[in-house]
């Protein structure tokens, strides 16, 4: 559980956090009320223990799936690749989805859903068609995985962060746009060595 702390002449509280975003919060405390103006700052426990194993195991997903693009890419066409890929990740996803739901629902608890996330949902849907059926087109033309994944992965770290950074308004330290720099860096000489595909 996440707190805030509320520092004050008569002391410091508590209060338990209902929702929160880069620009506000939703709060409680026991009996006790937070003026707009009064700054509130979040402890963050969040430790990386939590959260690392399914990001390395993401990342080893995302890796399958673009060498599993580069193998089908010169044998389909990238559009009905693409339409195909996204069949299957539906199915998946639709049988994940009802096994969460059946024990949420055993347990009482309501799934989240509203008219925002159905709609952003869509809207990373649509990207990511784009993105698959782009990704068989760039393998279909005999580039080399060792050559088109970096390129492609190194690149949405590049324009996720800009975005992130100019759209959602989070910030990005110093430390961070060097790391971006060097990701860039790193692309750029990927994308210069010439490369032989064996297929």
């Amino acid at each position: 559980m996440s707190f805030a702390s509320v520092d004050s002449s008569a002391g410091s509280a508590k209060f338990t956090i209902l929702s929160a975003s880069n620009r506000s919060l939703s709060i409680r405390g026991g009996g006790a009320s937070i003026p707009a103006s009064v700054e509130v700052e979040v402890a963050s426990n969040l430790n990386v223990q939590t959260w690392i194993l399914p990001a390395l195991i993401c990342a080893l997903s995302y890796a399958f799936y673009n060498i599993s693009i580069k193998k089908a890419s010169n044998d389909i066409n990238p559009m009905l690749g693409g339409v195909i890929l996204q069949f299957v990740a539906a199915i998946i996803g639709t049988i994940i989805y009802l096994c969460e739901r059946g024990l949420m629902e055993q347990e009482g608890a309501e799934t989240l859903m509203n008219s925002t996330g159905i709609y952003w949902s869509i809207a990373a849907g649509a990207f990511v068609g784009i993105a698959e059926i782009l990704s068989f087109l760039v393998n279909g033309k005999g580039v080399p995985a060792t050559q088109s994944i970096p390129v492609i992965i190194g690149g949405s770290v590049f324009f996720g962060a800009v975005l992130g950074n100019l759209w959602l308004a989070e910030d990005v330290s110093y430390r961070g746009w060097l790391g971006i720099f060097l990701i860039m860096l790193g692309i750029t000489l990927v994308g210069m060595e010439p490369g032989v595909s064996s297929g």
